[in-house]
Order: C-alpha cells, then sequence, then structure tokens
C-alpha cells in the first residue's frame, strides 16, 4: 500500500490532489481524512506572549547596553540588598 500526506483545501466536496501525486496515485483509493483543528491557545500563551513582548521593548530600549559585565554587574546589585 502507498501512502501519500499532503495538505489541501476542500471547496464543494472537491478535494484537489497535488499534481506531483496524480500520476502515483491513479485508480481505487482508500481515503482517510483528518481534519485541522483550530489551535485553541493554553491559559499561559497570553502571558508568555506579553512576556516576550515586554522583553523585545526593553531589549529596543537598549537599557543593558553599558554593561560590560553582567556577573559583576548582578554583584553589586545583590550586595545593594544586603
Amino acid at each position: 500500500m502507498l501512502a501519500v500526506e499532503f495538505e489541501t483545501h476542500v471547496e464543494n466536496g472537491v478535494i484537489n490532489i497535488p499534481e506531483k501525486y496524480r500520476e502515483m496515485i491513479d485508480g481505487d483509493l482508500r481515503i482517510i481524512i483528518l481534519k485541522q483543528e483550530k489551535q485553541v491557545s493554553a491559559p499561559g500563551d497570553k502571558k508568555k506572549q506579553n512576556i516576550k513582548k515586554l522583553l523585545r521593548r526593553i531589549r529596543e530600549k537598549g537599557i543593558f547596553r553599558d554593561i560590560d559585565n553582567p556577573a559583576a554587574w548582578q554583584r553589586t546589585i545583590r550586595d545593594e540588598w544586603a
């Protein structure tokens, strides 16, 4: 049995087979249809997108560009807490 997979759009019940597969799948066929579900975003996805957006804005502003040694900078910041 030959198996071929491709994605297509069904219009008025017609499935268009891509040109490159037409010759090899001529004749009797057994068709299995798997409908692609719309992706439902998980509850944390919105928060994740917001965090990414904020990090992008921070990067664009370049607020950390003057830090030559990030490890030393972190130690200095932590020393201020003590």
